[in-house]
């Protein structure tokens, strides 16, 4: 009888580390999937979102002034950068992250600024130009042709075209900016890894005659 007892309180005791192990699992996937929606479709959406609208929001002073406003295209890389490099814990050169940032590395991006004309490319509005970063470094900087408006822009993980094309696309009909960005997030249990890519679009429109963001 004794050695009965014994048995049965061997197999609940296998029985109860068992379940103590699958309700670790299922934690630890629990943590994993809750990482990637709030460090991945959140914070760097929300950061996203926010830099490609501070570089919309570049316009000229003579474009503004003449009701027509277009986007300084260098002045939108720099408030794209400072933008997201405040809002995800990045330098905002090399966009490397800093000490508390939940960035794994320096995520790579690419941003077009379109702005449909070149009506005031005197004063720094180019038609259309993209960037492109990666590594710490801007890898591309090149100006495109541009067909006024409606314009179509496809987008895949790490490009951005005119015309159409990609996974996602977006139309701008007023000067604005397109951006996709490619991060790597910092895990804290489990081994799936975080590597969330998120695009964002931001224009500039005119309501009842005033323009804004």
């Amino acid at each position: 009888m004794r050695e009965c007892t014994h048995n049965q309180r061997g197999y609940a005791l296998i029985w109860l580390l068992v379940f103590i192990s699958l309700l670790t699992f299922a934690w630890v996937s629990s943590m994993d999937t809750t990482q990637a929606v709030t460090e991945g479709d959140i914070d760097v959406q929300r950061g996203l979102e926010q830099a490609v609208k501070a570089a919309a929001m570049m316009v000229t002073a003579d474009s503004q002034a003449s009701g027509k406003p277009r986007i300084h295209t260098s002045n939108a890389l720099t408030a794209f950068k400072t933008t997201l490099a405040a809002n995800l814990g990045l330098d905002k050169d090399t966009l490397t992250p800093l000490h508390g940032s939940a960035m794994k590395d320096a995520p790579s991006f690419t941003l077009m600024v379109y702005n449909g004309d070149n009506a005031f490319s005197a004063s720094g509005a180019r038609q259309a130009h993209k960037y492109a970063f990666s590594d710490g470094v801007l890898i591309t900087d090149m100006s495109l042709p541009a067909s006024g408006f409606p314009e179509k822009f496809g987008v895949t993980s790490n490009n951005i075209f005119t015309g159409g094309g990609g996974s996602i696309s977006y139309t701008l009909d007023m000067p604005g900016c397109v951006a996709v960005i490619n991060t790597s997030v910092k895990k804290i249990m489990g081994r799936t890894p975080l590597s969330p890519v998120r695009s964002a679009t931001a224009k500039i429109v005119c309501p009842a005659g005033t323009c804004g963001i």
